[in-house]
């Protein structure tokens, strides 16, 4: 575990500074707010107490119900470590917090400069998974306390600006927020030795422990701040649904905080009928139209107040042109809405075998389940009477069999969504049965679970290679609605929202994946250019003079990589440089009647330092210096052609082999660009970095989605990732400028609505048809 400890978190011997309140200069009212706020954070210490505490008896527990010796030794090895080190974890989480404190005002300015110059020196550098899964926990507890306390957040950031004599801070920058609070225990965690799932149960407890009860915190910081008369009137409210607050209404002079941002109902504000029902986040991670967009409350519009109604409308006037009777016959027996959810509800939790279709099992329809609850409605109807629906139930059935049909019918065939949508059948038909805001909400959370898995499984399920988490992810959330749904909607939001969190999660590895990809790419670039100006430099070099053929082996193939290195670390008008680009001038001179330069122990050195930091072995090196400077000892000539097959096998510098791959004299170079593709060449350049493209993939048409990571406005080369960030193709601007005008790549261009909602103007479109009925009966969902 020791090995994981150096790298997780920042230790007091590391990198991370702290800096005491003492130690800065600052105006007397602005240290005296200071010190009162960092006397208050001992409000922490109690908190770390009982915190450790629970991990303490978690860990114990755990090792108790341990299935293996090593998995307890593990977690026996933890418990010591915790209680060995529990002493050191409140004054270095304190420490931490009042560096934070101290240095308030610089974080803001020091970003606000990097952003401005844009000019950020390239780091390429892997991250262990461990590192990862630590950053992604931090910056999860993070978010979610940063939506629980918005309000107080919001009132703090204003008097921390106030203090800094700058504009409110962000609450991943804010002194006291809970980035930085999570930052202070990863620090006091950082010389704990720790294995990366102890550490994860550690910031679980945080989050549940600490950072869940904080409020009360963030309430005593404001009260503080306001009695020493910063901001002392300042009442934030955030609007909501495009409504302002009275507060917000009332002094229009008071900073506002960002209009996305969620703020409790005044405590006597008239609620909708429908405000019990919390709408879920929507997954994120993705292109907005392929994501589960997040539907508005206040979006549904006259159409979506009317679909239900319009819908049965079209549905009766297909009747009516098939010559149905819309009347039961008088020996029938109708079934109540009780009854049909007492079927459908047994029908859940005891479903019948999937129908057989040229002996593979078939996925079952809204027909094969209407047939179903027919069946079962037979065996409790009363003798001699068959059973019957009412006309509205009839139709409810009907149009939540076309919406499953449609989503079927745009998915590929190979998606294992398709099982997935089989099994929310039940539970979203009893929905639309029971609540007919299924059709009218846009929010509703059966129509957004719905939307959330057609839509965010085309991207992530939908591949030749699905992300396995997501997955598992999905499968998990449809079984758990298919067994628990009893018509409590509440199931559902809470579900839609830890797939919310999930999926920021994978956007969040995606975007940090991607990041690596683009990072590797400019260095790649970088080299290629460095590369390229060391080759024409040696190249200019042996055309003066005519080297020895080992001289000329080195220069070409180990020595540009030298200059092409020193290029990229300390340019080109660099003295090393210039003095590297000497000693390839020097060794042109090998072989002559000059014997000095034979002789000449500097560069000797020079010629080993050089080769020794491209990747050569010291064996390998030493074989080289002794054929450059000392010829006679290679009389045979065997030396030489070891020299020259070291050379030619060693890979380059970046990881390419030196050798070159064959040039295939059969292949044309492809023709230049005509009028068309000039102009696509052209828009392509204008594209923003994230553009989202779809690839035809062979002849039936088959695409997939590829986003554009970056593109070198020097040599045109393009980088694409999937969407999971990983790289995925590389082209050139021209190429992709070709393929666009052929129709072999496409430009996305994301829709304007819902998945759910292109289905039901698909639906309503049939409906249409069906009747004859071209005028528009039923206008379309918005967007």
């Amino acid at each position: 575990m020791s090995q994981f400890t150096k790298k997780a978190g920042e230790s007091s011997r590391g990198e991370t500074r702290l800096e005491r309140l003492a130690e800065r200069e600052l105006a007397p009212r602005v240290r005296a707010a200071l010190a009162g706020l960092l006397e208050r954070t001992a409000y922490f210490e109690p908190a770390l107490g009982l915190l450790f505490d629970e991990i303490e008896q978690h860990l114990f527990k755990q090792a108790d119900r341990a299935r293996s010796n090593d998995q307890q030794a593990r977690m026996f090895e933890a418990l010591r470590e915790i209680k060995r080190g529990k002493a050191d974890i409140v004054p270095r989480f304190l420490a931490h917090v009042e560096s934070s404190i101290a240095q308030f005002d610089r974080s803001r300015v020091a970003e606000r400069a990097t952003i401005g110059t844009g000019n950020r020196a390239t780091k390429l550098e892997l991250v262990e998974s461990s590192d990862l899964e630590i950053s992604l926990a931090v910056q999860d507890i993070a978010s979610k306390s940063e939506i629980r306390q918005s309000q107080p957040l919001h009132e703090l950031a204003h008097r921390f600006g106030v203090l800094a004599g700058q504009p409110a801070f962000d609450a991943e920058t804010m002194p006291l927020g809970p980035l930085a609070l999570t930052s202070a225990m990863r620090y006091a965690l950082a010389d704990f030795d720790l294995g990366i799932n102890e550490r994860i149960v550690v910031f679980q407890a945080f989050d549940r422990v600490v950072m869940t009860p904080i409020a009360a915190f963030y309430d005593l910081a404001n009260l503080y701040l306001a009695e020493q008369r910063v901001l002392p009137n300042l009442q934030l409210r955030v609007r909501r649904g495009g409504h302002e607050s009275p507060a917000s209404t009332a002094n229009p002079a008071a900073p506002q905080p960002p209009p996305d941002t969620p703020q409790p109902s005044p405590p006597n504000a008239a609620r909708p009928a429908q405000s019990g029902r919390a709408e879920p986040p929507s997954p994120a991670g993705a292109p907005r139209a392929e994501a589960g967009a997040p539907m508005d409350a206040d979006a549904s519009g006259p159409s979506d107040a009317t679909l239900f109604a319009s819908l049965r409308e079209l549905l009766a006037d297909r009747r009516r042109g098939l010559g149905v009777s819309n009347s039961a016959p008088a020996s029938s027996y109708m079934a109540s809405r009780d009854d049909l959810q007492s079927v459908l509800g047994n029908l859940q939790s005891n479903p019948i075998e999937a129908p057989q279709q040229d002996g593979k099992s078939a996925p079952r329809s809204i027909g094969h389940l209407k047939q179903d609850l027919m069946n079962r409605l037979r065996e409790r109807s009363p003798e001699g009477q068959a059973p019957v629906l009412a006309l509205e139930d009839s139709d409810t059935i009907d149009l939540v069999g076309m919406l499953f049909d449609y989503i079927g019918q745009n998915l590929s065939p190979r998606s294992g969504t398709r099982e997935l949508m089989s099994k929310l059948q039940v539970p979203v038909l009893r929905t639309a049965l029971g609540d007919k805001d299924f059709f009218t909400r846009r929010n509703h959370p059966a129509r957004v679970l719905l939307n959330s898995v057609a839509e965010a499984s085309v991207l992530w399920m939908d591949d030749d290679d699905p992300d396995p988490g997501f997955v598992d992810k999905m499968t998990s959330l449809v079984d758990r609605v298919s067994r628990d749904f009893d018509g409590d909607l509440s199931l559902i939001e809470n579900l839609l929202g830890d797939l919310s969190r999930h999926m920021n999660l994978i956007g969040k590895r995606a975007e940090m994946a991607e990041r690596r990809h683009v990072d590797a790419a400019k260095g790649r670039e970088k080299l290629e250019i460095a590369r390229e100006r060391a080759t024409t430099a040696v190249a200019r070099l042996v055309k003066q003079r005519k080297p020895l053929p080992i001289v000329r082996a080195v220069l070409e193939q180990a020595w540009t990589d030298v200059l092409a290195l020193t290029i990229l670390r300390q340019g080109e008008d660099s003295q090393n440089y210039r003095r590297r680009l000497a000693v390839a001038d020097q060794l042109m001179r090998l072989g002559g009647d000059n014997e000095s330069v034979a002789l000449d122990a500097t560069l000797r050195e020079e010629v080993r330092t050089g080769l020794t930091q491209v990747g050569l072995h010291e064996d390998e090196v030493d074989n080289i210096v002794s054929e450059l400077f000392e010829p006679q000892k290679g009389e045979d000539k065997t030396n030489e052609a070891e020299v020259a097959l070291t050379l030619k096998t060693k890979p380059r510098l970046g990881g390419e082999a030196a050798v070159a791959p064959p040039v295939d004299e059969s292949v044309t170079p492809p023709p230049p660009l005509d009028a068309d593709e000039k102009k696509m060449l052209e828009h392509v350049r204008t594209l923003p970095f994230g553009t989202w493209f779809d690839f035809v993939t062979n002849q039936q048409g088959t695409t997939v989605r590829r986003k554009l990571a970056w593109f070198s406005p020097l040599t045109g080369r393009c980088l694409f990732v999937n969407q999971r960030g990983a790289r995925a193709d590389e082209r050139s601007m021209e190429q992709l400028a070709r393929d666009l005008v052929r129709g072999q790549v496409r430009l996305f261009k994301p829709e304007a609505t819902s998945f759910i909602d292109r289905a039901w103007n698909a639906i309503r479109s049939t409906l249409q048809q069906f009747t004859g009925d071209a005028s528009e009966k039923t206008p379309p969902v918005p967007a």
